[in-house]
């Protein structure tokens, strides 16, 4: 029994690392869009997703705050930690994008 529950944590962070280094690029949405920002935070969540949701949010905000207009730009998430029962999922993601100056 143990070991199908290690083999399954396995494969998730795998499916994570793997998630995360797939990333697409965005080409800029207009003239202007020539200021390349990004930002690194980090997110939790009681679920999988919504430590990535919160993750990437907090990122994209960090890259806005500076940024006065920026397109839809790129994340790498990584998970950082996961609590043994499921419940804590911690991710750290950094979210680049092009802004207007």
């Amino acid at each position: 029994m143990q070991k199908v529950t290690w083999l399954r944590r396995l494969g998730l962070v795998s499916a994570v690392v793997a998630a995360g280094l797939a990333t697409a690029s965005v080409a800029a949405h207009a003239d202007g869009y020539d200021t390349p920002r990004n930002a690194t935070a980090t997110g939790a969540g009681n679920t999988y997703a919504a430590g990535v949701a919160a993750a990437e949010q907090r990122a994209r905000q960090a890259v806005l705050a500076v940024g006065h207009d920026c397109t839809t730009g790129t994340y790498n998430t990584i998970l950082t930690y996961a609590s043994p029962g499921g419940g804590t999922w911690v991710f750290r993601s950094t979210h680049e994008a092009t802004c207007v100056d």
